[in-house]
Parts: C-alpha cells; structure tokens; sequence
C-alpha cells in the first residue's frame, strides 16, 4: 500500500470513529478514542522523519486538525512526484 493509500484508509476511519467519538455511552466513546489514537500513531509511524512528528499531541486533541495535517501530507507526496 502506497503511503498515499494509507493516509485516505485513516482518514476515513477517523471519519467513521467521530459519531462513536460523541456517543453519550462513556464506553463507546472511550474505545472509539482509543481507536482514534491508534489510527494517529499509524499515521506518524508512516511519516517518520516529516516535519508532521512535531504535531502528535496536537493531532490526538484535535481531529480536524489531524485531518488538516493527513490533506497536507497528501498533498507533500503530490507534489513531490
């Protein structure tokens, strides 16, 4: 799988984990956060040595910013082709 595949596999599920992110049911919600946070560290693990590594923590706040940050790795790997 490309690193560009990737990327648009995480971005989906990050789109798909956000409904059970909001969920009233304390359980669901944790184990979608803790599906959010994996989905993260495969992220940074495929990007290793970008400047994206300094923005980790911040990702794990806040998941638009993450999907900010997956758009512009994308465009990166666009460019640089």
């Amino acid at each position: 799988m490309t690193p560009i595949e990737s990327i648009y596999e995480i971005k989906e599920a990050v789109v798909n984990l956000e409904r059970y992110m909001l969920s009233k049911d304390s359980v669901v919600s944790k184990k979608a956060r803790m599906k959010y946070e994996q989905l993260v560290d495969v992220f940074f693990r495929g990007n290793k040595g970008s400047e994206a590594t300094k923005h980790r923590q911040e990702c794990l706040n806040d998941h638009g910013f993450f999907m900010k940050l997956m758009d512009e790795a994308v465009e990166y790997f666009y460019l640089d082709e």
